[in-house]
């Protein structure tokens, strides 16, 4: 094969891993970052959902998934509340986030799967490099530090940090939809959570 065709189809497939694929046409605005990580990038809203320690929690009683998100590019300001996030299970069951209190009463079990989670971001620099990174989220761990129950999204910060839900009866292999319950949108995010394979 010549030089040049065996470059350009390097670049074709270097291109083709850094590039979003679409998720499912049933989800609009989700695409696939990589084996990890999803982009949902929608009126209101765009957001990295990363979920590889839910591999790690099959069976296990807790689902903690890192998210990043921010407002799009001259759209105004969006609120997101505690109350308007959800989690659909496989078999359809919703799952509201834990509270600061929960939160800080299971801390002990939730830091080292918490620090894993949030090591895979972030990642919105690759889609919006310019946002600033805002520390205000809806869990707290020091004295010092408070919980939101609510994030206000712009188009000049990215906010970072753990969701976490309890899941009774334990973490199931499947499709999972992370869901958001905004004012005028509601992004619908879908990740499959697979079984682990130690080596």
């Amino acid at each position: 094969m010549p030089k040049f065709a065996t470059g350009l189809l390097s670049l074709l497939l270097v291109t083709a891993c850094a590039t979003p694929q679409n998720v499912d046409p049933s989800y609009p605005g989700t695409s696939v970052m990589n084996r990890n990580a999803v982009l949902y990038e929608g009126p209101e809203m765009v957001a990295v959902v990363t979920f590889q320690q839910g591999k790690y929690s099959v069976a296990q009683e807790w689902l903690i998934l890192g998210v990043e998100m921010t407002s799009p590019r001259g759209s105004g300001p969006t609120i997101v509340r505690r109350n308007d996030i959800s989690v659909y299970s496989p078999d359809g069951r919703r799952f509201s986030m834990i509270g600061q209190d929960e939160f800080i009463r299971a801390l002990a079990r939730l830091r080292i799967p918490m620090e894993r989670t949030l090591n895979y971001l972030p990642l919105l620099f690759r889609v919006e490099p310019s946002r600033m990174p805002n520390e205000r989220w809806f869990y707290a761990i020091g004295a010092l530090q408070v919980a939101f129950d609510e994030i206000p999204l712009n188009s000049s910060e990215r906010f970072l940090g753990p969701l976490i839900f309890d899941i009774p009866g334990g973490v199931q292999p499947g499709r999972w939809r992370l869901v958001f319950d905004l004012e005028e949108s509601r992004p619908d995010i879908p990740f499959v959570i697979e079984i682990n394979q130690k080596n």
